[in-house]
């Protein structure tokens, strides 16, 4: 009886640990889901360098069941990042599976040394690498001793094989906003003459939401549609956030006489009021790498428009099927940008069917229904078990 005993307890105690660098607002979706798959406790860095100027806003704790703990996020000499709080959770005899994000991190060596010597299994989540980078032997450690790695995209997998590691620990998990049953509804009693209020006129409204940083060229799209409607193709933009160059691109909008064409929108994370800009734009541009942006762009059937560096591309520019989801340009070419843009609104495409077939994009794999199919399959979980009997 008492080996019995202790057989059930010990069973009972299993347990997944997720050890993630912050609690951003935009995996709500996932992480919910994850939560009602898996006895899960979750641990969150509190005060991860950088995001709150960053502007990532963090999820309301309150729709999960159990309270996350917490790390401190450390960073030495801004070359040497460090979980502050991590050890002890592999020693935890309640944890016997672990998923940490993906990105390289001095405090995993000690970690993954101790779940090694306590057979825990330990997974990754995350981009993966794009180059070999520095300290090679450490980083072969890394992906050596997880069981698995959830990477985000088809191209960084394939980029992943060619540097050597094996296709068979690389489990493509996409990324998400939303369930997949989400995305209909989401469409619903959306369109108004919001754009038509603030400019004025009809024309064709370009979207960008994100930060307003260097790195997203945004730039480029204010010389692209100053020339545009130099040369007779009007149309209007609309920036949804907030960034050290903010102040920057409204001296040069001010300098090209186009303010009636620029809305600065600001700062929003409402979503009732993004989804409504969303809709009713006709073309997202992102001219620098394309995040979440794209996704949340298809979300509410609007196409996007990137470039085509794919080895300096986020992952979510593969929702870009061009022609259908969106178009791709040439990085750094003000002339494709213009070309892309052109070519997009004077094809006439039929607004329904491209909101169609962004929405087909979104409810195929990049949902979280998706990953937590994708989860559920490696790490186990409630169907996981069904299906096993």
């Amino acid at each position: 009886m008492l080996i019995l005993f202790n057989f059930a307890r010990l069973t009972e105690l299993k347990m997944l640990c997720c050890i993630f660098n912050y609690p951003s607002l935009y995996r709500t979706s996932i992480f919910r889901k994850m939560d009602e798959e898996f006895d899960v406790q979750f641990c969150f860095g509190r005060n991860l360098p950088g995001a709150q100027n960053a502007g990532i806003a963090r999820m309301d704790y309150s729709v999960l069941k159990r309270r996350p703990k917490h790390f401190r996020a450390l960073s030495f000499w801004g070359k040497f990042p460090w979980y502050c709080g991590i050890l002890h959770l592999a020693l935890n005899r309640k944890y016997d599976t672990f998923l940490l994000t993906g990105e390289f991190n001095w405090a995993y060596f000690p970690f993954l040394l101790l779940c090694r010597m306590t057979g825990k299994k330990v997974y990754a989540w995350g981009h993966g690498l794009r180059k070999p980078g520095s300290y090679p032997k450490l980083r072969r450690f890394f992906f050596d001793s997880l069981a698995g790695f959830f990477i985000y995209g088809e191209k960084g997998k394939e980029r992943m094989i060619s540097l050597g590691y094996p296709a068979g620990k690389l489990h493509v998990i996409y990324n998400s906003l939303c369930a997949r049953d989400e995305v209909p509804a989401l469409r619903k009693d959306l369109k108004s003459d919001i754009y038509i209020n603030h400019f004025g006129n009809a024309d064709p409204v370009l979207f960008f939401s994100g930060r307003l940083t260097a790195v997203k060229r945004i730039d480029m799209l204010i010389t692209a549609v100053h020339k545009l409607n130099t040369e007779g193709c009007h149309c209007n933009v609309v920036l949804v956030g907030d960034g050290a160059e903010r102040q920057k691109l409204e001296t040069m909008v001010s300098r090209a006489g186009i303010g009636d064409r620029i809305w600065f929108f600001g700062k929003c994370y409402e979503e009732n009021r993004l989804s409504e800009m969303i809709y009713n734009a006709d073309l997202c541009v992102s001219p620098g790498n394309a995040g979440l942006v794209a996704v949340h762009a298809l979300m509410y059937g609007t196409p996007i428009v990137t470039h085509s560096d794919f080895e300096l591309q986020m992952p979510e520019y593969e929702v870009i099927v061009p022609g259908k989801t969106g178009m791709l340009f040439d990085r750094g070419s003000n002339d494709s940008l213009m070309d892309a843009i052109r070519s997009w609104l004077a094809a006439g495409h039929d607004r329904e069917e491209v909101r169609r077939n962004c929405a087909e994009m979104i409810e195929g794999k990049w949902n979280s229904d998706y990953q937590i199919e994708v989860f559920r399959r490696y790490l186990g979980g409630k169907c996981a078990g069904e299906d096993a009997r």
